[in-house]
């Protein structure tokens, strides 16, 4: 159940990431000028991709904490071949600038979904502490 929480979590949060920063593109495009369309299957492929890209954490999930760095940059690589042949796939980008711009708004989403994971487990973490020195009182 824990699995499939954190699964869920991380796709919520990958996709969200993915408009966030499609939109902040969107703003950068329309104030220098430019014209961002998107295809009528946007939506559909970010939330693919959400659900893609979350899998990929369970390899990192593991309790055991050995090589974990080298898990972490498995993970990272993992996800970097899967957004590109995504963007490929749902032709996000067309050339290598827009390529760019993909990978900088997968760097920041990665990064956006580390920063909120590690939020709220920290949160979850707190609650759990308070309700245990809640019962350590009672006693």
């Amino acid at each position: 159940m824990r699995s499939l929480k954190l699964l869920f979590m991380q796709a919520s949060f990958i996709s969200t990431g993915i408009f966030l920063g499609v939109g902040i593109a969107q703003i950068i495009y329309h104030l220098i000028g430019d014209e961002y369309i998107s295809e009528w299957y946007f939506i559909p492929s970010v939330l693919l991709t959400g659900i893609l890209c979350s899998l990929p954490v369970l390899l990192i999930a593991e309790e055991n904490q050995s090589h974990y760095k080298l898990r972490i940059a498995a993970h990272f690589s993992i996800l970097f071949i899967a957004v590109s042949l995504l963007g490929l796939l749902f032709k996000w980008y067309s050339n290598f600038m827009g390529y760019a711009i993909v990978m900088l708004i997968f760097i920041c989403v990665y990064v956006f979904v580390w920063i909120v994971t590690a939020w709220i487990y920290k949160a979850e973490d707190k609650q759990i502490n308070t309700a245990l020195d809640s019962i350590r009182d009672e006693e």
